[in-house]
């Protein structure tokens, strides 16, 4: 008859700790957008997602993707993390063969394991001046895709490219405070 009196200190602790606060977090959130004021189809539309890519998208079904940043291990680089928050870790990264990475949703990216050849980055990107690079040389570019589709990639200068595309510029503007209920 002793177990009952072993277990209500754990029943006591268990009801504290459950009635104990959950820690909200504001997020100040951002909405990624493409300037390029020498297309006037590409210039001002905002980032969204489709199939686990990050582009401009035409269509009823297609939302400006919202995203959190999170301080990376080096200094004044940033994680960006899409919003609402869920159970699993969405992250935008950047994956492909190097000199040329396609700006993709990452789930759980700590433990994304890139192919033979392809590089994946997440944490590695700066938001300065209203604009989102990457950490190191490169640039923007936009490729035409189907309609009015763009598909967007960063690019160091090393890769060679035979397909049309045009340099643009992501911005990154505010989209108000979300929040986190976590740690």
């Amino acid at each position: 008859m002793k177990w009952p009196v072993h277990l209500l200190p754990l029943g006591l602790l268990a009801a504290f700790a459950s009635a104990a606060p959950i820690v909200e977090r504001q997020l100040n959130l951002y909405q990624l957008q493409i300037s390029c004021p020498a297309n006037k189809n590409v210039d001002g539309r905002f980032l969204a997602m489709r199939n686990n890519t990050l582009g401009v998208f035409d269509g009823d079904d297609v939302s400006p993707v919202k995203v959190y940043t999170v301080q990376g291990q080096k200094e004044g680089l940033n994680e960006l993390h899409t919003y609402p928050v869920g159970i699993v870790d969405h992250s935008v990264g950047l994956m492909g063969p190097p000199g040329l990475l396609t700006l993709v949703d990452m789930t759980n990216p700590q433990t994304v394991k890139p192919g033979e050849g392809q590089v994946a980055q997440w944490d590695t990107f700066r938001l300065e001046d209203g604009k989102l690079t990457n950490d190191g040389e490169g640039q923007w570019l936009a490729f035409p895709g189907v309609g009015e589709t763009w598909n967007v990639k960063w690019s160091d200068g090393s890769a060679v490219i035979t397909a049309d595309f045009m340099v643009v510029d992501v911005v990154y503007t505010d989209a108000g405070e979300g929040r986190y209920n976590g740690e």
